[in-house]
């Protein structure tokens, strides 16, 4: 757990050294904010004096243009580690909803879980698998409340 310490202290200092306009940090920020806004994710490339360059995952671009949208408008931002085995707490967490609430997509099988001792586990791919299916199955409804509303003539 030493780097989600050392994680969330960068971002701390990051986040402070933003916020100062006499900060080296500063300018700096600005100007990868500007590149970052007007860049397509897949045209990045991360180049290193004597180490040659790499091109960025768009994901990855797709994080530092929303780290540096929150730096600029003066907020904090924080970063730490994700486990590949969480507490129902961190799970919970994770699909912003209340622990009870976790237990039972536990209990009725909707999310799989083992037992450590007498606690439960989830596995961080199937908390994030059915975050994929849970939003799939919103934007579904949504689609055919929609298309129920256009077949009666409902407008706003």
């Amino acid at each position: 757990m030493a780097t989600a310490t050392t994680l969330a202290a960068t971002a701390l200092r990051l986040s402070e050294a933003a916020s100062r306009k006499d900060s080296p940090e500063y300018d700096s920020l600005k100007s990868l904010f500007a590149l970052l806004s007007q860049l397509d994710r897949d045209e990045v490339r991360l180049a290193g004096r004597n180490a040659g360059s790499v091109a960025v995952p768009g994901l990855v671009v797709d994080l530092l243009r929303q780290v540096s949208v929150v730096l600029d408008r003066g907020d904090g931002v924080v970063v730490s580690e994700v486990a590949r085995e969480l507490t129902t707490t961190e799970a919970a967490r994770v699909l912003g909803v209340s622990r009870p609430t976790l237990i039972g997509l536990l209990d009725n099988g909707s999310i799989r879980s083992h037992k450590v001792g007498t606690h439960r586990r989830v596995e961080l791919g199937d908390v994030l698998a059915y975050r994929r299916r849970r939003i799939s199955q919103q934007r579904e409804a949504y689609e055919a409340l929609m298309a129920e509303q256009d077949d009666l003539g409902v407008y706003e």
